[in-house]
């Protein structure tokens, strides 16, 4: 009988080595949460040495996000790591305002599970496996425990470490199901009612808080649930009998949420079942009786075969279509089980899915695919905020709030409807209808619009002080079509007709006109290039993008002008051992070719890591350039879970910008460097900096944003 416990039941490893040491047999298992995974592997034929290599060789950290590696991202979902998004979203239905179960819906861990068994995927009647099993849930609608016995047991043992709150509950037969500790986190009663006599009970549950750490109203409530569990649990041990054994491996203070220490669980769990071996060698077996244990405790043969056919359930999914024809070319090939979750994954990246799940379906000879979509149940209207902040503690600050509501599945293909509204230094809205085509949805095509009012400050030549300050209203539609063939580059064509007006809010109309306005008709040719593993603070990949812009008097427009923009951020892999260093090597340039004047070939630099030491947009000009180096060091446990990344960095620019493409000269580049803590918290990453230019420019900042810090 294994209890849970999260990542403390790790330990039922370790008590299971040493069983098979002493040659004692398993006859039936009953787990619940971390226990129903260690037993649920076991009844199925694993070994404790193949659980112990799973367990202490997981990526924990990326086991417990639902969404694919960023790499395999389509390049619509990496757009949005640039816009300063909290990683939390709210829907909208039915006249009321939902949010997400769990902070994790489990879509990795399901499909981890789906792998490992399945050798087991014919199996529903759980007495058939090679050891009787049973997996305990809580059905917190009726408050009562569920216990499986058979159906699935990928999703019977998921539902069964569903912790509330963090993971999202599955639904199975109409019942809403959670971690099934809540109700029984010792199933002793379950394991008898399997017809077992003697019991081996090892109870892995956390211990409660001293009183001097219920300090907050989280630990406190966290109490009040260990509590009520601790009392259920000991209502179970009093049922223990002079002939069954508990096991509770000395963990300490080890949190259920410290899967990192894996090993260091099994170890402990192996020394409490040495220590418990005086009762336990009473159990032990004659070698006759155990090779025919080990005989029947293996895992099942699985061929996996051709998959002759794949069908998409479309019971609770608008996309079933979209999702069909990114998978269809697979059949008639043979089952890749890891080629498989790669392909779901990439899927399941679009955003628009609480879960997507497979199995494996016999129809006669043939063998094939049943996937299983679940679109987000607080969908199909979502909205997220995002928050940007610059101070250089010299009386300038910036502020920037926006809001983001988009309509997605508008049609079978996958259509989406996105709106966006700032407020602070811009203020406005944006819209954006995206509709994909072709199979894989690679093209797309999309018409937009804009409608914004944004400060624009006008500084001395060197940037030393302000002049004065014009309110730019943009105002422009446009279309767009462009094809990604794959998650990490994308070629994109556009054509946009706008207008830029501007009206002096600070500063002297003798000196500065009172307003200006261009209107404009441009044409784009676009190239994107992005394998950045990570936007925030990335370890490895590349992020390039060159744009040619061609203004010409086409429909109205007034401006003749070409503009090329190109941008790079290139964090190289060195393969060291110690991946807490990275190294972020940066460019950007801009040039308006022929010298043109007006808003949309200007170039903003100065900032944090903008010419560091010069206040935020303070150096402008059609021409523009800026190169840069950024180490940074990540400090603290990089393996923990849920802990709050900080960094320490230092950066070396390069840079300027030219009223004239005739002014651009490498003699007169500004030299600038910046030292910084960065720290990854909910509301993005947050940045406390200094940095000097050359000439005696320096700031203190506090910013918002990202080491990458494009232009919103």
């Amino acid at each position: 009988m294994l209890g849970g416990g999260g990542a403390r039941g790790a330990a039922h490893i370790g008590v299971l080595e040493v069983l098979e040491r002493e040659h004692i047999p398993v006859c039936r298992i009953s787990g619940t949460s971390m226990g129903s995974i260690v037993g649920g592997l076991y009844a199925a034929g694993y070994t404790p040495q193949e659980m112990h290599d799973i367990i202490t060789t997981l990526d924990w950290n990326d086991l417990f996000t639902d969404n694919p590696a960023r790499g395999e991202l389509p390049m619509r979902r990496k757009d949005a790591d640039y816009r300063y998004l909290l990683d939390f979203e709210v829907g909208y239905k039915n006249g009321r305002i939902i949010t997400p179960a769990g902070v994790v819906q489990g879509q990795k861990l399901l499909l981890l599970l789906r792998r490992l068994l399945l050798s087991t995927w014919n199996v529903h009647d759980f007495d058939q496996l090679s050891i009787p099993f049973r997996a305990v849930a809580t059905d917190i609608v009726a408050g009562k425990p569920a216990v499986f016995g058979s159906g699935d047991l990928a999703l019977s043992i998921r539902s069964s470490m569903s912790v509330p709150g963090a993971f999202a509950p599955t639904n199975i037969d109409d019942q809403l199901l959670v971690d099934g500790g809540l109700m029984d986190n010792v199933p002793i009663d379950v394991a008898r009612g399997m017809g077992a006599t003697q019991l081996i009970v090892v109870n892995v549950g956390s211990p409660l808080l001293k009183r001097d750490e219920l300090s907050n109203p989280v630990a406190v409530l966290n109490q009040m649930v260990s509590a009520l569990m601790e009392e259920k649990t000991q209502r179970q041990l009093d049922t223990l009998g002079p002939n069954d054994i508990l096991i509770t491996p000395a963990l300490g203070t080890m949190s259920a949420a410290e899967f990192n220490r894996g090993a260091e669980a099994i170890a402990i769990g192996h020394a409490a079942a040495e220590a418990a071996l005086p009762r336990l060698r009473a159990l032990s077996v004659g070698p006759e009786e155990w090779s025919r244990f080990i005989a029947q405790h293996r895992q099942r043969d699985f061929d996996p075969g051709l998959v002759a056919f794949l069908k998409v359930d479309a019971t609770h999914t608008d996309t079933a279509k979209y999702v069909d024809e990114r998978l269809a070319k697979d059949v008639g090939q043979p089952f890749d089980p890891k080629k498989l979750e790669s392909q779901i994954g990439s899927i399941y990246g679009r955003g628009n899915y609480q879960q997507i799940d497979y199995r494996l379906q016999q129809d006669g000879n043939d063998r094939g695919l049943l996937i299983i979509p679940r679109d987000k149940p607080w969908g199909p209207l979502y909205g997220k905020l995002g928050f940007e902040l610059d101070d250089d503690f010299q009386g300038r600050s910036e502020y920037l709030i926006s809001t983001e509501i988009t309509a997605t599945n508008l049609n079978h293909l996958g259509a989406e409807w996105r709106n966006t509204l700032w407020a602070g230094r811009i203020g406005g809205l944006a819209t954006e209808f995206y509709q994909p085509f072709w199979q894989g949805a690679g093209g797309y095509v999309m018409p937009y619009a804009l409608l914004r009012n944004e400060d624009y400050p006008v500084f001395t030549s060197n940037g030393e002080q302000q002049l004065a300050e014009y309110r730019i209203k943009r105002r422009y539609l446009g279309l767009e079509t462009g094809w990604s063939p794959s998650t990490y580059w994308r070629v994109l064509a556009a054509f946009q007709r706008g207008r830029d007006s501007g009206d002096l809010r600070i500063g002297s109309p003798v000196v500065f006109p009172a307003s200006q306005a261009a209107d404009y008709a441009m044409t784009k040719l676009g190239l994107n290039w992005d394998s950045l593993d990570n936007a925030q603070f990335p370890s490895h990949g590349l992020r390039t993008d060159l744009d040619y812009e061609w203004y010409r008097p086409w429909l109205g427009g007034k401006v003749n002008a070409d503009l090329v923009k190109f941008s790079a951020d290139w964090v190289p892999d060195f393969g060291m051992a110690d991946s807490r260093y990275h190294l972020l090597l940066g460019v950007r340039a801009a040039s308006a070719l022929n010298n043109e004047n007006f808003f949309e070939t200007q170039s903003f630099l100065g900032g944090f890591l903008n010419l560091s030491g010069y206040p935020e947009r303070s150096l402008n000009g059609n021409q523009a350039f800026l190169g840069r180096a950024v180490l940074y060091r990540r400090t603290g446990r990089m393996d923990a879970l849920f802990s709050t990344p900080i960094y320490i960095g230092t950066s070396l620019e390069a840079g300027n910008t030219w009223q004239s493409r005739e002014q651009v000269r490498l003699d007169s580049l500004i030299y600038a460097g910046s030292l910084f803590l960065g720290v990854q918290t909910p509301l993005g990453p947050l940045f406390l900096g200094y940095g000097y230019a050359q000439g005696g420019h320096n700031s203190i900042y506090l910013t918002f944003g990202s080491l990458l810090r494009p232009t919103p």
